[in-house]
């Protein structure tokens, strides 16, 4: 055999091999309340019906120079919600976004489904503590934003979570944001906004591009950092008929909704699904963090609610 030939064929088998076990499953070890340490399971273990009928599961794994610690819900004893059958995949990729968990965690006990969290670190890190390359950055970082890390080039911490995804089923994202543009005081400290940065900066209160304001929302979701996001690609002129509709019944809903636009990705769950499974449905739920855990959490409840609702239809 010619040694080019041989080396082909090498160079063949290892890309395989490689492949395989890049995307080998996740192994995931069920783990006791009192034994894992987590600040936000930590925050109710008080509570001995909070996480009543859910099975809590671990994964921890090391990619690119990152530790990573997973933390999977599942909702055993009634795995079919109301509106979904099956449960939607939820994930909570911010650790530091409380709100978010516990929105979480009622949503899987009302609408079934798998849940995945992101552990970073005792004390509710908001950025994964490393030495190595973060999602689609190419530079050596020494922290990494979980939601910037669903690349090709981190294939295991992609898959960890899609993995659990069930076909038919909606993909949720949920965070809880530091104020926008919503009375900081400040001129606005964050970007998760419904508004036009440039235009509140001139003193003009209008919706960012693709940006659409909620139709006589309720007091509790009026502020214009809390809305609902899915994602479109720049390549396209505009959203699709289905995710215009969406909208349209959000925002009658009393929801802010803003479709993002996708170009290059920015390491996003929103955008790799975009540019590498547009067959998934996704919805981002942003609810403005508050003092009180209860009130931002809410609007989460009222987001989910009228997504599963009005906008996507189970798989029959």
């Amino acid at each position: 055999m010619a040694i080019w030939k041989w080396l082909l064929m090498a160079l063949v088998t290892w890309s395989l091999s490689s492949s395989v076990a890049a995307h080998r499953p996740a192994v995931w070890t069920t783990v006791d309340l009192t034994s894992i340490a987590d600040d936000d399971i930590a925050r109710h273990r008080g509570d001995p019906s909070y996480f009543e009928g859910i099975i809590i599961q671990e994964h921890r794994f090391s990619e690119n120079g990152f530790n990573w610690h997973l933390i999977r819900f599942a909702n055993t004893a009634k795995p079919d919600g109301p509106l979904w059958p099956d449960g939607p995949l939820w994930m909570v990729p911010h650790d530091d976004e409380n709100a978010a968990f516990d929105a979480m965690i009622t949503a899987i006990m009302k609408h079934g489904g798998i849940g995945v969290a992101v552990n970073s670190g005792w004390g509710s890190s908001r950025e994964q503590a490393g030495n190595g390359t973060c999602g689609v950055k190419k530079r050596v970082v020494l922290t990494c934003d979980p939601n910037r890390n669903f690349a090709a080039t981190t294939p295991l911490f992609t898959a960890a979570f899609l993995d659990q995804h069930r076909s038919g089923q909606p993909v949720i994202a949920l965070h809880t944001n530091a104020p926008g543009f919503s009375g900081d005081g400040k001129g606005g400290r964050g970007e998760i906004t419904i508004l036009d940065i440039k235009a509140f900066g001139r003193g003009i209160t209008k919706p960012r591009v693709d940006g659409h304001l909620a139709v006589n929302p309720k007091p509790e979701m009026a502020n214009y950092d809390t809305l609902g996001l899915t994602a479109y690609l720049a390549r396209n002129a505009k959203p699709d008929a289905a995710a215009m509709a969406c909208r349209s019944a959000l925002n009658q809903a009393g929801v802010h909704f803003w479709h993002e636009r996708v170009g290059n990705s920015d390491g996003s769950m929103s955008n790799y699904l975009a540019l590498n499974r547009p067959d998934i449905a996704y919805f981002n739920a942003e609810s403005r963090s508050e003092t009180e855990l209860q009130t931002a959490a809410a609007r989460h409840k009222i987001m989910i609610d009228a997504y599963l609702t009005a906008c996507r239809k189970p798989k029959n």
